[in-house]
């Protein structure tokens, strides 16, 4: 009895870290936990920096090139190899680094069972009251910040949807765009379909045009030919004509030298 009186003795002088309370005993940090959680480090870090090296080593030839892995893990970490135990004991190492103050559970549940805990701190009913309802105040503006932003993530996940719908307005606007130019493009083919429909009708025109000239061209060789041919016959007859009067001039010459000569005998 006296050794536990003392023992409680002991505990009651150590202050909470908390609220400063004498019968709040601060939990410390296992050294030995640290000691083991930095050692393991150091083993994973030079496990891992063994592995790169020998990893560094080895060339892949890739698309006729070497290129070398410049980072890789074997399975180094101790937490491969580790007891729950051990694994727990780093976990809570890490929540320590945190701030989190863990409850002595050893110390807790060990001891007078009849005794209160030598540990935890004492707050009268007005101040336990007050610090509850400072809690609940505090909770219910937490859960005002939370709803707040679950409705802001409501609100972009709308403007998001709303940015979306006017990316395929755009996009509705563009395809109308290029229907109506694809549709003027059919109405400038259809024009350059009617002109060279008008320039056929032309050259049918102009075709028949020439087929005209060209009769009348025809038309006009054989009256020129008739006209060369009735000249021709004129000529021939005048010729026939200067022939007669020729042969009768001649005639006439000839017997007028016979009276002569009959005249000179006489």
């Amino acid at each position: 009895m006296p050794e536990e009186t003392k023992r409680k003795s002991d505990r009651s002088r150590k202050k909470g870290g908390l609220t400063g309370s004498e019968h709040f005993e601060t939990p410390e940090t296992n050294q030995n936990q640290v000691s083991t959680v930095v050692d393991n480090v150091k083993t994973a870090a030079s496990t891992v920096a063994s592995t790169v090296g020998r990893v560094g080593n080895t060339a892949q030839h890739i698309n006729g090139s070497i290129k070398q892995v410049r980072r890789a893990v074997s399975g180094g970490s101790p937490l491969v190899t580790d007891e729950a135990e051990g694994v727990l004991n780093q976990a809570k190492s890490v929540a320590t680094g945190y701030g989190v103050q863990l409850i002595d559970l050893n110390s807790e549940l060990s001891g007078d069972p009849y005794a209160p805990s030598g540990t935890l701190p004492q707050q009268d009913a007005k101040t336990a009251n007050q610090n509850k309802l400072i809690i609940q105040k505090q909770n219910n503006a937490l859960e005002v910040r939370l709803e707040r932003r679950k409705q802001q993530r409501k609100i972009a996940a709308i403007h998001k949807e709303e940015l979306a719908l006017v990316g395929d307005i755009a996009d509705i606007r563009k395809t109308g765009f290029d229907v109506a130019k694809k549709f003027v493009q059919s109405e400038i083919s259809h024009v350059q379909f009617q002109t060279e429909q008008s320039k056929l009708e032309e050259n049918e025109e102009l075709l028949e045009q020439q087929i005209i000239r060209t009769q009348g061209v025809i038309n006009l060789t054989q009256g020129i030919q008739t006209e060369w041919d009735l000249k021709l016959q004129k000529q021939a007859r005048s010729n026939e004509q200067l022939e007669i009067e020729i042969q009768g001039m001649e005639n006439t010459i000839e017997k007028r030298r016979a009276e002569i000569e009959a005249d000179m005998f006489i």
